[in-house]
C-alpha cells in the first residue's frame, strides 16, 4: 500500500501534539489555522484514524494519535539526520585543496603537516604541485594552486608573499672530505672544488651563482642535476660538494655525508607563503595554509636557537 503522507502534514501533527493547541501550532509553523486543520484532516484520512480529541477548551491525542506520535517524531528526526548527512557529505566531497611548493618542502615538511591534517579533514582532497620555484610561482599566478610555499615571488605585483623564515644554505660533502674537519666554511675555501649543482633553471642555482660572482676563483660545476635529491645522491657517492638549502637535508636518508654552514657572507633564502593578491582561501585551504605557516615558523625558531 502506498503511503500518501507529506512531511508538512507530519510537521503539523507533531506541532499540535506538542502545543496541545491548533492556534499555537499554526503560529509556530507560520500558517493559518484553516491550513493547519486541512493538513491534520489529510493525515487522518490517509491513516483512517482520528488523531486528536478536540473540545472548545483543549486538544488531546487519541490512543491512535499517541502511538503515531512516537513514529512520526522518529521519522522526522531520521529525515533531518539524512538531510544533514547528505549536505555535509556533499560539502566535504566538494572540498579540495591544491598547494604548490618547492620539492624540499614537499619532501621534508609537507608530510609532517598533512598527517594531522588528514585526521581532521579526512574527506578533503589534497593535490600537491611539487615543482621548481618558478613553476610554483606560475601555478599560483594562474590560479592552479590555492596557495604556494616558495622562496621567490616577493617582487611580483600580483602576488602576496608572506615571509615566514630565512633558510640558510649549507655545504654538503662526504664525511671523509678534507673540508669536513672545519666547523664552518667560507666561500674562498670552496674555490677549486668540484661542485654538484642543481640545474641553471633552478631558483637555488640563481642564488648560488650570485654568491659566487663575488669570489675571485669560482668552483667548477662538475655535475648538474634537476633536483636536490639527485645532488645529494651524487655527494653521497663521493663525487663532489653541493650547496643546498637546509630544509632539503632535514630528512635526507643518506649516510656518510656532512653539512657545514658557509659564512662570509651567509647565503640564505626567504621562505614563505604565496597567494594571488586578493584571493580568499576556502576554509580547507586556509586551515592547511595555517598548519604549514605554524610548521615553518616553529622550525625556523628551532634553527635560530641552535645557531644561537
Amino acid at each position: 500500500m502506498r503511503i500518501n503522507i507529506e512531511t508538512s502534514e507530519l510537521q503539523a501533527f507533531i506541532a499540535v501534539a506538542r502545543q496541545s493547541s491548533f492556534r499555537a501550532a499554526a503560529e509556530g509553523l507560520f500558517i493559518t489555522q484553516p491550513a493547519l486543520s486541512r493538513r491534520i484532516e489529510n493525515l487522518e484520512q490517509a491513516l483512517q484514524e482520528r488523531l486528536f480529541d478536540r473540545t472548545t477548551r483543549r486538544v488531546s491525542l487519541t490512543p491512535a494519535g499517541e502511538l503515531f506520535l512516537v513514529h512520526a517524531q522518529a521519522v522526522m528526526e531520521e529525515l533531518e539526520l539524512a538531510v544533514k548527512s547528505v549536505e555535509q557529505g556533499m560539502a566535504q566531497r566538494r572540498q579540495h585543496v591544491t598547494v604548490a611548493c618547492v620539492p624540499s618542502v614537499a619532501n621534508n615538511l609537507l608530510p609532517l603537516v598533512l598527517k594531522p591534517y588528514a585526521r581532521s579533514h579526512p574527506n578533503v582532497r589534497v593535490r600537491i604541485i611539487d615543482e621548481s620555484a618558478a613553476d610554483v610561482l606560475e601555478s599560483v599566478r594562474k590560479g592552479e594552486a590555492d596557495f604556494g610555499v616558495n622562496f621567490i615571488g616577493a617582487q611580483e605585483a600580483e602576488i602576496d608573499f608572506e615571509e615566514l623564515t630565512r633558510e640558510r644554505y649549507l655545504a654538503v660533502m662526504p664525511a671523509h672530505h678534507p673540508l669536513a674537519a672545519h666547523a664552518t666554511l667560507n666561500w674562498k675555501s670552496l674555490a677549486g672544488e668540484k661542485l654538484v649543482s642543481v640545474s641553471s633553471s633552478s631558483g637555488n642555482r640563481s642564488l648560488i651563482d650570485n654568491a659566487f660572482a663575488r669570489v675571485p676563483q669560482r668552483p667548477v660545476i662538475q655535475y648538474e642535476t634537476n633536483h636536490v635529491a639527485g645532488a645529494i645522491s651524487l655527494v653521497a657517492a663521493g663525487l663532489g660538494v653541493a650547496l643546498l638549502p637546509e630544509l632539503a637535508l632535514r630528512n635526507a636518508p643518506y649516510k656518510g655525508i656532512v653539512a657545514r654552514p658557509v659564512t662570509s657572507p651567509v647565503l640564505s633564502r626567504a621562505m614563505g607563503l604565496i597567494s594571488l593578491k586578493g584571493r580568499v582561501l576556502n576554509p580547507a585551504a586556509a586551515t592547511l595554509a595555517q598548519a604549514l605557516r605554524d610548521a615553518i615558523m616553529t622550525r625556523g625558531k628551532r634553527s635560530s636557537a641552535r645557531e644561537g
